[in-house]
Formats: structure tokens, C-alpha cells, sequence
């Protein structure tokens, strides 16, 4: 008897999480049309000058650790 409830419960959360993904029957959604214009003003232009551009790091000298110093109490 309790290996039977046991069986029911099991089976009925397999069913109720197959039914709530929507199982294997969902279709893509519709293509969208263009954007509209709020959206196209927040767009960044394709253009390779929008990267931000750091200068590449010198391994050969130390790091510089002035910034992280302790400044002493006045």
C-alpha cells in the first residue's frame, strides 16, 4: 500500500513538471519585426572603435603600489 502512494507521487510530479515546461510540443516564437525607435537610439553602432581600449602592461617593470600605501595619521 505505501509502495503504491509512493508510486502515485513520484509519477504525478514527473507529469506535473513535464506539463509546466510546456513538454516537447512548444513551438519557437514568432520572428519580431524591427525594433522600435527607443530601442534604436539606445543600440551601440557596428563599429570597432566602440571597444575600450587599454594599453597593454609592461611585465619588465614593477608594479607600481603607491596607490595602496597607508598615508600616515596627521
Amino acid at each position: 500500500m505505501h509502495v503504491a502512494q509512493i508510486r502515485v507521487a513520484i509519477l504525478s510530479s514527473i507529469l506535473v513538471t513535464i506539463v509546466a515546461c510546456g513538454g516537447a510540443a512548444r513551438r519557437q516564437a514568432a520572428p519580431a519585426g524591427p525594433p522600435p525607435e527607443v530601442v534604436k537610439a539606445l543600440q551601440v553602432p557596428e563599429s570597432p572603435y566602440y571597444l575600450i581600449y587599454s594599453p597593454p602592461v609592461s611585465l619588465a617593470k614593477p608594479p607600481d603600489t603607491t596607490a595602496h600605501a597607508r598615508k600616515p595619521r596627521s
